[in-house]
């Protein structure tokens, strides 16, 4: 039998299989929304984008917006995220988007903006992250302005790809 992490492979035709490591870059997703998402404001969202692009292996959740590896690895993670904030969104008002290792503590890739009432905000970042196999990874949004906003659908969206 192989290890934890493993997947079995053919040797080829005639041949036994074997249990091996799982390739980089075997693994991965990229999400987007398929419809636009109200996001609420003042208060830390949990993003949740329901549509994979790309999933292998089933590590996305479109219920919850988290992505679990299953397998330990080094991982790239990349976002583009499209938000309109409404008409109502004044300079002073902050919005920033993150990525959250396992819901709290760590955090990585975070950019903010302040707004200005004239339409769309563009955010991306991306980070590399060590992942243990029962880590999960999520994109997180803040809205200073009570009225929220929305993010705007399939301009938003994230990747992740096992890369070590």
């Amino acid at each position: 039998t192989g290890s934890d992490g493993q997947v079995l492979t053919s040797a080829g035709a005639g041949a036994v299989c074997a249990f091996e490591a799982v390739a980089p870059g075997s693994l991965g997703a990229a999400v987007r929304r398929s419809s636009t998402l109200a996001v609420a404001g003042t208060t830390q969202v949990e993003l949740v984008f329901n549509t994979e692009d790309y999933d292998v292996g089933s590590k996305y959740n479109t219920s919850t917006g988290r992505y679990t590896p299953g397998v330990a690895g080094t991982y790239f993670v990349s976002y583009g995220i499209t938000l309109d904030p409404g008409a109502s969104f004044a300079e002073t008002d902050l919005t920033y988007m993150k990525i959250r290792l396992n819901g709290a503590g760590k955090e990585y890739g975070q950019i903010g903006l302040g707004g200005n009432g004239n339409g769309n905000l563009g955010f991306s970042s991306n980070t590399i992250l060590t992942l243990d196999d029962d880590d999960y990874i999520s994109l997180w949004c803040y809205i200073a302005n009570a009225n929220g906003g929305d993010l705007v659908s399939q301009q938003s969206g994230w990747s992740v790809f096992r890369i070590i």
